[in-house]
Parts: structure tokens; sequence; C-alpha cells
């Protein structure tokens, strides 16, 4: 009896002393103490410490540092990390060999050529190919169509679609010599996102195959970023066929669909033939009011059609300040009473953001169109006359004009920007700016500053580090942490990536918690490309009095990745996009931050004005 009552308590304190033991996991890496050092490092671009971090015990510290190079991006790292190419652990001789893909010049890469020779586990070996291949993209070393092809003939996956989008960046005159290799090469293609990109490849290349091709790439039914890249490629220099396509393709349930047909019409010049748009608007099934008033501002330029599109302009009932801006663009080309008094009330009033951008640049272009008739007064006069408007817009102390007005002028020739933008009405623009908030601002009129002046454009210094990570909150955050976004076309679901950007993660759990997305819209849509929103004017150009470290993982830019926008390396603060398909452009370029895991057919269905109603963190 003792013996048994012995071996009953001993058999409790044993599943006590385990239950002790075992402990829940850690919501993200983060919670390891020693990789807060790497952290800092990564934060404060401190190279000197991720390079001694390189040399840690610990393969765990080792790997997350070759990994934080890929944040840095600094070339004084390249000789560490060349060192720990031959470190007994795979995963830091990956993160090492992926972060100086970034970085290398071409006295590296060939070193990094020979090692890889000497590789012998195959997932170093394809990092080793990836890495090179990206970095020769990156500085332009490609230069011809055979090594894109190579590459892309030995890949899969989006190393595979890198290198279609690679190859359809090439100069014209390239693909146009090896026209009959490129229209192979989308014809075998089975990758529906590589075969997209190869299709933006024939843009320029003629011939009846080319058309045959792009035609059935863009009919209901095929992928639709087959059939979007096929509507860009079709809308320059359209033929009947083609304009008769696009003008179908226009009346389609999808959203980006409708948006990349009316930009490929618009693109290609295709602004005439009223009768045309009249029987797309008669069967308008699935237009919506943003289309159709995109469609009117076609239609003005038919003069036959021009009272009938003022009419029924001032009959649309539409409301929402991106539908109102569309509005005021169409009615300024044949309305009077958008006179350039009307314009400047809305530009200098207190309306939406988009508004007063809508009518800046209807201004703008009168004001370009001005300069360039041919008039009894001089070159020089008309620009004298054109610089009070000019110099207006950078006085306003608006930074989304200041940016669009910059934007604007960067064409311009030397003579016309010392009278449109001399130096003294610079310094009062500059005057008017916060440093942070409006850093694109400042960054644009540095740019157009430099081209005034006649010397060499600037390298833009990243913003000092102002935005310290909380590491209490931060060790709380979990990977994969999920958030809904609800809009009326639906919900969309994300994950954050902790791991890998846990700056960028937990300052968008900040302003979600904060409640800063709910009522923000989505102020840009680019048809299989990107959704974007958050900008607190509404326009694109804002940001907050702070900025995050751009923070680059090993995941890339797919279909549904998750990024946060900026002016640059650095710079980044409450802008988010999310991309409709792969985007390897933007690797090593962007913060991805994380992912869309469910609700990927709402965010195909997103426009221009739509509306986050709530962003809401899932416990």
């Amino acid at each position: 009896m003792t013996a048994c009552r012995f071996v009953f308590v001993a058999t409790i304190l044993l599943s006590c002393e385990g239950a002790q033991e075992q402990q829940p996991p850690a919501p993200n890496r983060w919670s390891n103490e020693r990789l807060l050092a790497v952290l800092d490092a990564q934060e404060h671009r401190n190279t000197e410490a991720l390079c001694a971090l390189l040399r840690d015990t610990s393969a765990t510290v080792r790997t997350a540092a070759a990994l934080a190079f890929a944040s840095v991006q600094d070339s004084a790292s390249a000789k560490c990390l060349l060192q720990v190419l031959s470190d007994p652990h795979v995963d830091v001789r990956v993160n090492a060999v992926y972060a100086l893909g970034f970085i290398a010049n071409d006295s590296t890469v060939d070193r990094m050529a020979e090692l890889s020779g000497r590789e012998r586990d195959s997932t170093v070996h394809r990092a080793y190919l990836s890495a090179m291949f990206l970095n020769l993209q990156r500085r332009g070393k490609l230069k011809d169509v055979a090594p894109a092809l190579y590459y892309l003939e030995r890949s899969s996956g989006q190393e595979r679609v890198r290198a279609a989008d690679a190859l359809r960046r090439l100069p014209t005159k390239l693909l146009l010599a090896d026209s009959t290799l490129i229209m192979r090469a989308v014809t075998l293609e089975r990758n529906t996102d590589a075969k997209a990109a190869l299709l933006r490849a024939l843009m320029q290349i003629p011939g009846p195959q080319r058309l045959a091709l792009l035609l059935d790439a863009g009919m209901r039914g095929r992928p639709l970023p087959m059939r979007i890249s096929a509507m860009g490629a079709l809308g320059l220099h359209p033929n009947d066929q083609a304009r008769d396509s696009l003008l179908a393709w226009m009346n389609d349930p999808i959203p980006a669909v409708r948006t990349a047909a009316i930009d490929a019409l618009h693109s290609g010049g295709v602004f005439g033939d009223g009768g045309s748009y009249w029987s797309v608007l008669e069967n308008d099934h699935w237009l919506d009011a943003m289309t159709i008033t995109r469609l009117y501002g076609l239609m003005a330029y038919d003069r036959g059609a021009q009272k009938k599109v003022v009419i029924a302009l001032h009959a649309d009932t539409t409301s929402g300040p991106y539908a109102e801006a569309e509005r005021i663009k169409a009615l300024s080309m044949t309305d009077e009473a958008y006179n350039d008094r009307t314009l400047e009330q809305l530009m200098y009033g207190d309306e939406h953001a988009a508004i007063r951008q809508a009518a800046f640049g209807v201004l703008a272009e009168r004001e370009r169109w001005l300069m360039m008739m041919p008039r009894a007064i001089s070159y020089d006069m008309q620009v004298e006359q054109a610089a009070p408007f000019w110099h207006r817009v950078f006085g306003s102390g608006d930074a989304g004009l200041i940016c669009a007005a910059a934007e604007k002028l960067t064409g311009g020739r030397l003579r016309e920007l010392k009278v449109l933008f001399p130096a003294n009405v610079e310094q009062q623009a500059l005057a008017a700016l916060h440093p942070l908030r409006d850093l694109e601002a400042i960054q644009l009129m540095g740019d157009l500053a430099t081209k005034r002046d006649g010397v060499p454009a600037r390298v833009h210094d990243a913003p000092p580090f102002n935005h310290k990570i909380d590491a209490a909150k931060l060790r709380a955050l979990k990977q994969g942490q999920r958030y809904r976004i609800v809009t009326s076309k639906g919900e969309i679901i994300i994950a954050t990536d902790v791991d890998q950007c846990p700056g960028s993660s937990l300052a968008f759990d900040s302003l979600v918690v904060a409640g800063y997305y709910n009522g923000k819209a989505f102020h840009r849509m680019v048809p299989n490309f990107v959704v974007q929103g958050g900008c607190p004017r509404g326009d694109g150009y804002g940001g907050m009095p702070w900025t995050l470290r751009t923070e680059i993982g090993r995941s890339p830019f797919t279909a549904g990745s998750v990024g946060l926008a900026s002016a640059g390396r650095d710079t980044e603060s409450c802008q988010f996009f999310i991309t409709h398909s792969p985007a390897p452009h933007l690797d090593g370029r962007y913060t991805r931050f994380g992912e869309v895991v469910q609700g990927m057919d709402v965010v195909w269905e997103l426009q221009v004005g739509d509306v986050m109603e709530r962003v809401e963190r899932e416990e």
C-alpha cells in the first residue's frame, strides 16, 4: 500500500514538473534577447557592429546578422559578408549571399561566381545564381536578351518571373533585334505570371503574330495578370481591331480590367469616335462612376460629342472626392464655367486633396500649352508670364501641390527653371514644410534645384534614426498577426511578418490599434500592380512626422504581398500597398511586411476612392 502510494505521488510530481517545464512558444523570434543586438545594429545602420555579430558563437545570431545586411545595404559590408561564405551553417551562407546581391560590384560578383563553383549545397548554390542575376539587373548590367532568356529557361517560381520581368525591361532596340526569340518565349511560356511579364515586352514589337498573341491573352477567362498586360501592350499604337477589343473589355465585371482598358485607350491616343464610346455607355451593366467619368473625358476630345458630354456630366449625381476630381478634369475640357479663376478657387480652397490635385493638373496643362503656343511675344516672355502661377503653387505651403508642381517641371530646361523655380521661391517653400512629414516634397524640390543649377543629381541621405522600436511591445506581437480590412467591396485579411520586418509590423499594429486607418481611402490603383492607401492627405503625398527604416527580408513581392510606400530608403511611414501580381522589381527596394491570407478577390475589386471602413486586429 505504501509502495503504491509512493508511485502515485511520484507520478503526480513528475507530471507537475513536466507541466512547469513546458513553456508556450515565443510569439516571434525577437523573444530571443541575443537577437535584439542584431536589430539595434540594423536600425542604426551600424555595419561595424553587424560584422562583429557575424562572428558570434550562435548560428542563430550569425544568420540574423547576415540577413540584416540586406536592409542596411552598405557596400562597406562586402568584405565581412564574403568572409562568412565559408560558415558551416547553410542559413548563414544563404543570407550572406542574399545580402551581397544588393551591394556587390563587379569584383565582388566575380568572387561570388568563383565561390559558387565550390559550393556543394544546392540551396546555397541557387541563392548564388539568384543573387548574381538580381545584382546584374539592379546595376543595369544586363545588356542582352540572351542572359535573361538563359536564366528564364533555368528558373522557376519567383525567379522565373524575375527573369521575364528583366527581359521585358530591356531597351526596345534589343527586343526588336531579337523579336523572334521574344515571340517564341511568350508562346511557349506556361507560368502565368512570367507570361504576363513577357507580354509587356510585345509593346514595341510589330506584326500580326504579336497582335494575335495579345488579343488572345486579353480574352475573358484568361488569368487577370495576362489580360491586363495584354491590354497595356495593345494600347501602344492600337489599330481598329485592338481598339474595338479594348472598348469591349471596358465593360468587364472586374474594376481593374475596366481601368486597364481605359488606360490603354488613353495612352494609345484613342480619343475620338464618340459613337463607339456612347455604345459602350448604353451597355453599362458593369460600368462604375469613375470609369464612366473617365470615358466622358476621352469623349470630350471629339468636338461633335462635347455638348452631349457636358449635359451628361452636369446630370451626374455620383459623389465622393475622387469621382469629383475626375469630373473636374472632364468638364474642364468642355465647360467654360471651369475657367482659371474657378479652378484656382478649388486648388487653394478647403476641398479634398484629390480635388485640389485635379484643379492643379488642369491649370498646369493650360500653362504648359500657353508656353508652347506660338505667339507674338518671345519665348522668354512667355516663360515670364507663366512664372506667377508656379511661384504661387510653390508658395502655397501645400506639400501635395508642391510635389505635383515639382514633378510637372522635372522635364523643364535650365533657362525655364531659373524663372519658374528660382532659389528664393525654393527657400520660401522649404521653410513651410515639415522635415519628415513632407520629406517627398523636399526631395523633389532638391532634385529640381540640381537641374536648375546645372549640377549633378544629388543622392538623398536617409533621415536620421527617429522611430525607436519598443522591445516589450515587439516581443508581445506574434508572428503572422492578422488584421481585418473592411471595405464596401468585402473584407481582406492580412498577416504581418514580424520576424523579418519587426519595426514595420509594430508601427502598422500601433496605427491599427489607434484607429488611424479607419475611414482612409485607397488613393491609387495601378491594374496588375498595386492598390495603395493610408495617406493622411488622400492624394499619396502625405506622411507621418516620423519615418521607419526600410526592412528587407527573404520573402519576395508576390501576388498579395503587403508593402510600405516610401520616398526612398528609410522613409516609410503609414502608407501601404497590396500587390495584384508578383513585382520582382520591388524586391530589395521596398519593405514587404505582410501578405494577404484571405480576400485576394476583394483586392482586385478595389478602385481609387474605395474606403477602409475599419481596420482591426484579429485577437
